[in-house]
């Protein structure tokens, strides 16, 4: 696919070819998703939009521009014009940063929904570009001003959901790819579970695609991994019971009885379910393993087996599909960590599909998820934790809806 050169320019002018190039490149790979059902976060952007970017605060339209920079660069990286792109992606970054840091300053606007969606939007254009070592700073930094509102409770009940929805679907996904020593916040997500779930029950992302049911196990094992680090004997039998019901609770989740409730393309649903069930089973008894929770006995490797085949399958079926194939990422990842016992021909069936999944969704997320894998296969280890040294966050969400919230 031939790419169009929109000439990017350096000055708050640029919104304008920005938006072209939103509307030629970005939305159109994302319009497939809509054939899922209608999803409110995938529209064209349009002179309106413009015209109200003029009200919202400079550091998101700077993030805007980053956003569709960093696409660009990811589309065209051997060009000889991505190195012009990069500068103009610093610079915007910048100018993003100090605008933020100056709203920070102001006393009554400093934890706005705004603020927070301008803090997600550096966090994901640092994600996208692969430029942040320490992307949980950002993170970071959104948690304290949900503290400073009153925590979830209290937020939950906000009718600009976005950022808050954007925070915990990264922190949850991100404390999955870390070890169990650089988790965090995960006794606060297990906290506000019921009412998170109850919140986001009719919540839509076109990117993260993960059934409820199964997010909700994700927290849970994400905090037993937490709970391990220092916990005594007794203490380790019963989360080792709680692991295995967690597991029992992933193996009777119903795809078809999820995907039922679709409007459109229920095939394409299945599928997402039962892949997102094989990798959260992965996820429950690798991690878990790992932290010696879960021991390590020829059934629970023969069920990781089956789940890698299953997972395996669904995976080059579902990437080959334009509606489905952004949300499979972390899946793909997943795969990724099993393989190590899957041996050359899943190995490389993961090395193909991760550069193959970067260029299409326009971050270097998958580029970084690669270079992670290809450096554990060769280690020599199998164990989770010493597959990721350290914090990453693995999600081809490159933007934050803001149409919804309000500049007041």
């Amino acid at each position: 696919m031939t790419i169009p050169r929109y000439e990017l320019r350096t000055d708050v002018c640029s919104l304008p070819e920005a938006v072209e190039y939103f509307n030629s490149c970005i939305y159109r790979e994302l319009a497939p998703i809509q054939e899922l059902g209608k999803n409110p976060h995938i529209y064209q952007l349009s002179v309106t939009h413009i015209q109200r970017a003029v009200n919202k605060p400079d550091y998101l339209n700077f993030g805007m521009l980053c956003m569709t920079l960093s696409h660009r660069i990811n589309r065209t990286r051997n060009d000889p014009q991505s190195k012009t792109l990069a500068e103009k992606f610093y610079l915007y970054w910048g100018l993003a940063v100090r605008s933020l840091n100056e709203q920070l300053d102001v006393q009554d606007k400093q934890t706005s929904d705004l603020v927070m969606a301008g803090i997600m939007t550096l966090l994901l254009a640092d994600v996208q570009q692969g430029t942040s070592l320490n992307w949980r700073c950002h993170l970071e930094g959104i948690h304290k001003l949900i503290a400073l509102r009153g925590g979830f409770h209290a937020m939950a009940s906000s009718p600009s959901l976005e950022p808050l929805l954007l925070t915990l679907c990264v922190a949850v996904i991100g404390n999955t790819t870390c070890a169990a020593s650089d988790l965090i916040m995960t006794e606060s997500y297990l906290g506000s579970l019921e009412l998170l779930l109850e919140r986001y029950a009719a919540a839509v992302s076109p990117i993260h695609m993960c059934p409820l049911p199964l997010f909700a196990e994700i927290i849970k094992i994400n905090h037993i991994r937490m709970q391990a680090i220092s916990c005594d004997f007794a203490l380790l039998e019963d989360l080792s019971r709680e692991g295995l019901e967690i597991l029992d609770r992933i193996h009777a989740f119903s795809s078809e009885k999820w995907a039922s409730s679709k409007p459109f393309h229920q095939e394409d649903w299945v599928l997402i379910g039962k892949v997102y069930q094989a990798a959260t089973a992965l996820y429950c008894i690798l991690s878990l393993q790992s932290s010696s929770v879960l021991p390590e006995t020829p059934e629970l490797r023969a069920c990781c087996v089956a789940h890698s085949q299953v997972l395996w399958l669904l995976l080059d079926v579902g990437l080959s599909c334009p509606r489905t194939r952004r949300s499979l990422i972390w899946p793909l990842v997943l795969l990724g960590v099993e393989a190590v016992h899957g041996g050359p021909k899943m190995r490389a069936f993961v090395s193909e599909k991760l550069p193959e999944l970067s260029y299409d969704a326009g971050t270097f997320v998958p580029l970084m998820a690669k270079s992670v894998l290809q450096s554990f296969w060769d280690s020599g280890e199998t164990r989770w934790d010493i597959c990721f040294g350290r914090p990453y966050v693995f999600t081809s969400q490159i933007a934050v809806d803001t149409s919804r919230i309000s500049s007041s």
